[in-house]
């Protein structure tokens, strides 16, 4: 069975460009940029705990 590639890291740009989006439908480009920024990184760090903690348990 081969590795699965990790591509959890493209999941920050995912965000910034949902935030994007949003903030050119309502005006507030730079705000909604952040937002989406900062919800990307929470999410990442999140899902990235919880796949190690996944890891070690079927070790």
């Amino acid at each position: 069975m081969t590795k699965k590639k990790n591509n959890l890291i493209l999941i920050i740009p995912a965000f910034l460009l949902m935030g994007t989006a949003v903030g050119i439908q309502t005006k507030n480009l730079f705000k909604q940029m952040i937002i989406g920024l900062i919800v990307g990184i929470i999410v990442y760090f999140f899902l990235r705990y919880r796949n190690n903690k996944i890891d070690k348990t079927k070790s």
